[in-house]
């Protein structure tokens, strides 16, 4: 059976789905949002913007809601729609300083930079500072977006981190993963070494 993909309360139902951010039932339905919102955007490109709108409305506090997946799923839209929705990128990548999406954004500019790393190029001096940061998910995620972007200007902050034995559970092919922060870092060194 087919799904009306033109229906845009799959949108919805897939937004509802995205609340509890460490489930992978959330990560998943992040990822199908972007891959739901292309199909949809071949045919009516007015409804994955106006999601886009819902999402940018979302994350904002007068919304009253819990935005804190909106910049996933924007990133989302992003990467899979790189030509009709490059527009959004830097607005994703605008929400870095504010702490409670920071996570969210780093992972947008990781996932989008895997497709097309010069729509979130301008974020990499924004991102390098997360190496440090006390809170080690931010730490870790900024470090494998470094990795995907292959930023040689990373390389020393990188390496930094090599020792670090913080876990965190981390979203990548499909499925999610518990690594050290120091795993990652050299993952993304090795990354890019063989550009």
């Amino acid at each position: 059976m087919k799904l009306p993909l033109s229906n845009s309360r799959i949108l919805s139902s897939l937004i509802s789905l995205t609340y509890d951010r460490k489930s992978i039932i959330s990560c998943r339905a992040i990822e199908a949002f972007g891959i739901v919102a292309k199909e949809i955007a071949k045919t009516k490109p007015e409804l994955v913007r106006n999601s886009v709108g819902r999402l940018l409305w979302m994350i904002r506090e007068e919304s009253g809601g819990i935005g804190w997946s909106s910049p996933e799923m924007l990133g989302e839209i992003v990467r899979n729609n790189p030509d009709s929705f490059s527009d959004i990128a830097p607005i994703i990548v605008s929400f870095l300083d504010e702490d409670m999406l920071a996570e969210g954004v780093l992972w947008a500019v990781g996932r989008i930079g895997e497709r097309s790393p010069e729509m979130v190029r301008d974020a990499v001096p924004r991102v390098i500072p997360y190496l440090q940061s006390s809170d080690s998910t931010k730490r870790g995620i900024a470090a494998w977006a470094l990795g995907i972007l292959c930023v040689k200007e990373a390389e020393a902050g990188l390496k930094e981190l090599i020792n670090d034995s913080s876990e965190i559970i981390i979203y990548d092919k499909s499925d999610l993963h518990a690594k050290t922060v120091g795993e990652i870092a050299i993952e993304s060194l090795a990354r890019i070494r063989n550009i």
